[in-house]
């Protein structure tokens, strides 16, 4: 297919059966690499690389984040969001060390969507960083260790991926921390962008489908097992 062995780690690994069985469909196989990897994770890390390396802005170097808007009960979004990954890193901790594997990816999953959101409520533009410097330099700087804690959440799932997001940052491959810190301290230099996924044409799914096989959606849906059927007397309907 060419698509990348990540892609089909995460697909995999997200829809592995565990409590119950699992149907494979080309459809959603590509919409998991368009709608989950390209448009949450892998939009999250490029913008905030892009907006770093902008030369008319920050030119590659790691801001500080202001001490006042992310200290310990500041009511600001940026300590909201701070308390917001913690939570969901000890979920993913917890998790993986109860090896439950898809509600850990489904959770590192949360991390990098709650990264976006963050960008959303700070609405990260040229316009925040030309009035509000200060508060454009503490979203970057949290972007951007959010980003770098990604690469450590997805390293057991998505190892080139988080290899990727490494080189990106110029920094090396990290361990899963215990609390989300700002380990890229103000200064750093990182490296250039690179696209984490690329999107799937949906003319595929009927391409593979008849190259390889599978199920269509259709055939999926017919598959999931449905609930037997009672009498009045609360016994199963005769067939």
């Amino acid at each position: 297919t060419g698509v990348p062995p990540d892609v089909w780690r995460y697909y995999l690994l997200s829809s592995r059966p565990e409590s119950s069985d699992t149907v494979f469909t080309w459809a959603n196989f590509v919409s998991c690499n368009n709608s989950v990897l390209l448009n949450n994770i892998g939009n999250f890390c490029n913008r905030v690389v892009k907006f770093l390396n902008d030369n008319t802005k920050y030119a590659g170097v790691i801001t500080a984040a202001d001490p006042a808007r992310i200290a310990p009960g500041a009511d600001t979004l940026d300590r909201r969001f701070i308390d917001d990954i913690n939570v969901l890193l000890a979920q993913y901790v917890e998790q993986m060390d109860a090896v439950h594997i898809r509600a850990a990816l489904t959770t590192a999953r949360d991390i990098s969507a709650r990264g976006n959101q963050y960008l959303q409520e700070s609405n990260l533009s040229n316009a925040l960083f030309s009035e509000a410097r200060a508060q454009c330099d503490t979203v970057m700087a949290l972007a951007s260790n959010l980003v770098y804690l990604l690469s450590a959440v997805f390293c057991p799932f998505m190892p080139s991926t988080a290899a990727s997001i490494c080189r990106q940052l110029n920094a090396p491959q990290r361990r899963v921390p215990d609390t989300f810190a700002l380990d890229l301290k103000p200064g750093h230099v990182i490296g250039k962008a690179e696209y984490l996924f690329t999107r799937i044409d949906e003319k595929k799914v009927d391409q593979w489908l008849a190259e390889f096989g599978g199920s269509s959606t259709a055939e999926a849906s017919a598959a999931k097992p449905k609930k037997e059927k009672k009498s009045k007397k609360g016994k199963p309907a005769q067939a």
